[in-house]
């Protein structure tokens, strides 16, 4: 259940982030959107059963192509390699969703982790969002290289993330280990700075 006084790992930054953030034409905003269900998944993505059976749980289905991510309703699944995806959903969701995830696929070689400590998620969006992360990370940007339902491990300056484009706002979901959080969002604040001066 979730806990009214807890507080994320960066909750010192979030007035940085609002003062951070700007909008119109010229902005950029940054938020964290905190305490996710994360679970990590392995199985055969030749099966249809282990494919069916993730399917069954969160209604989405399971990417078969490299650096690809599906969305439905209130999950998200990230392919990570041929047999390893990364599912995010509701938040504090974790415990029910693992569970159901086992039972829909109990009898097969598979892996259900739950891994919703390992990252939190920042959240860059606006019309100068795409410039900070090209000043950022070394992967192209521009469409039709990263477009909405494509996803990467990459690093953000020396930050490893799962980078996720949303939609062509555009906006980028950014899921960082929590040992990188802070760095990640002052990094991101210095790249925004120039876009809030001329907003």
């Amino acid at each position: 259940m979730a806990d009214e006084f807890r507080l994320s790992i960066i909750a010192d930054k979030y007035q940085d982030m609002i003062n951070g953030s700007s909008s119109g034409d010229a902005g950029v905003s940054l938020k964290e959107v905190p305490f996710q269900a994360q679970v990590t998944i392995r199985g055969n993505p030749r099966s249809p059963k282990f494919k069916d059976g993730v399917k069954s749980v969160i209604g989405v289905d399971v990417p078969t192509k490299a650096n690809t991510c599906n969305t439905a309703g209130d999950y998200t699944i990230f392919w990570l390699s041929p047999d390893e995806w990364h599912i995010v959903g509701p938040v504090d969701n974790q415990d029910e969703l693992t569970a159901k995830l086992r039972e829909a696929l109990a009898g097969q070689h598979v892996s259900v982790v739950d891994v919703s400590g390992n990252r939190t998620c920042l959240e860059l969006s606006g019309a100068k969002a795409r410039e900070v992360m090209k000043k950022s990370c070394r992967l192209d940007m521009d469409a039709p290289s990263f477009k909405p339902g494509d996803c990467a491990q990459s690093r953000i300056e020396k930050a490893p993330c799962i980078i996720q484009i949303v939609d062509e706002t555009p906006t980028y979901r950014l899921y960082v280990r929590p040992s990188f959080a802070e760095y990640l969002v002052d990094w991101l604040l210095d790249a925004m700075k120039e876009y809030r001066l001329s907003a």
